[in-house]
């Protein structure tokens, strides 16, 4: 008799939030809370504090896009468990209308928690409307 492979199902975690109204960018390591949460899958995104902590350990990917406009420059840092492991910059210059989007794998452990927050070059404001939202996402691959 063959037996069958066992298989654990993998559970889904995964979030996608952005900022409800523009947001002042201009305090250096400011966690950014993304208050307008679309997506929320194993609940592990919590929007009054801007963090997601892991439910579960694994590959995760994480995503983010801010948006500026005119003459300001603004980071914003992508931490994991206290460590820095991606920074975006954006200077759109003068009138235009920019966005930067972040992206990192990062293996994560269970309780660990992420979340983006500004660098220490920011100016103006972090923007979001009908237009483009500045947003945060994550999801689990394995």
């Amino acid at each position: 008799m063959l037996l069958q492979p066992t298989t654990i199902p993998v559970k889904s975690v995964a979030f996608f939030a952005h900022f409800s109204s523009s947001t002042p960018a201009g305090i250096n390591h400011h966690i950014l809370v993304f208050d307008k949460v679309i997506t929320n899958v194993g609940n592990a995104y919590h929007s009054h504090t801007g963090t997601f902590i892991a439910p579960r350990s694994g590959l995760y990917v994480f995503t983010w896009t801010i948006r500026l406009y005119g003459n300001f420059h603004h980071s914003t840092e992508l931490l994991v468990n206290n460590n820095v492991v991606n920074v975006i910059y954006l200077h759109p210059a003068h009138t235009i209308d920019g966005s930067v989007t972040g992206t990192a794998v990062v293996h994560v452990n269970q309780g660990d928690d992420a979340f983006i927050r500004t660098g220490t070059v920011n100016g103006g404001d972090i923007v979001t409307d009908v237009n483009g939202y500045s947003s945060f996402a994550c999801w689990i691959l394995a």
